[in-house]
């Protein structure tokens, strides 16, 4: 069963980010993103995106820059993310 966020986040500066997560306008969100829409330091964004993993996961996907992208458990995974995973799974069974 997924974990409800808000359930689980009562601290406010946590709150920030996680509802920065949910913002629908984003499926996944990279750390200098979290840090520019939240306000908050890039180090407190990273702070609070590994202590709540029943909520927030790490894409195994970077983005096109390489970045480490977030999403909320509850999001599920993309298309795009399905797609490299397939990709890379064939690669290493051909290879």
């Amino acid at each position: 069963m997924k974990s409800n966020w808000r359930d689980a986040v009562s601290d406010p500066t946590d709150r920030k980010v996680i509802e920065s997560l949910d913002d629908p306008r984003w499926d996944f969100r990279t750390v200098p993103g979290l840090a520019t829409s939240t306000g908050l330091p890039e180090h407190i964004v990273r702070d609070v995106l590994s202590r709540y993993p029943q909520v927030i996961r790490r894409s195994p996907v970077p983005d096109s820059q390489g970045r480490e992208l977030y999403t909320l458990v509850s999001k599920g995974g993309g298309l795009r993310e399905w797609y490299a995973r397939t990709r890379a799974f064939i690669t290493k069974s051909i290879a």
